[in-house]
């Protein structure tokens, strides 16, 4: 008795396009590209920075839901009833989100901001750093939700979720 062959798994990296396979690269080349921007031209990056309500950049709120906002309808929300039945999945998140990421980001905080840099940083603000480690951890953003799970091919249904789970939101 012979078994016709499977047909071969579709990796998400087959999927991507040239962009998404070079996203660091891409990265990269904007993190160059805005800081050269920003010393040849100080006075039009400075008013771009000044472009703020309740201490939100514009530019950089405007940009974040541009990127957003295409995943999101890509999101089956009709299918959100079916994460109970993902009980362990979001077990482990919720265990993860509350009880190692917070920890594990105060101790990197206790020894890269209080030991490593701490010559480096002012002194009054060490406290304030680690919070905001601290708070980053326990808070990943929706959008880099979003664009992981689309990268790794995973489910629909579990995007939306796990950012909702988690101790505060840090993205819109």
């Amino acid at each position: 008795m012979t078994t016709a062959p499977l047909p071969p798994a579709s990796s998400p990296a087959a999927t991507l396009s040239v962009f998404e396979r070079h996203l660091s690269f891409w990265v990269f080349l904007c993190i160059i590209v805005g800081t050269a921007l920003g010393q040849w031209l100080p006075g039009p990056v400075q008013a771009i920075g000044r472009m703020e309500v309740a201490k939100v950049n514009l530019p950089v709120g405007l940009l974040i839901w541009v990127m957003i906002i295409p995943m999101l309808l890509r999101v089956d929300f009709g299918a959100l009833s079916e994460v109970r039945q993902h009980w362990r999945g979001i077990g482990v998140t919720l265990f993860v989100n509350w009880a190692v990421r917070p920890f594990s980001m105060a101790l990197l905080g206790w020894i890269f901001i209080r030991h490593v840099f701490a010559p480096h940083l002012p002194a009054a603000l060490l406290d304030s750093y680690i919070a905001g480690l601290i708070l980053l951890a326990a808070a990943p953003c929706t959008a880099m939700v979003l664009v992981w799970s689309r990268l790794t091919g995973g489910p629909p249904l579990f995007p939306c979720p796990r950012p909702c789970r988690t101790p505060t939101p840090a993205c819109p």
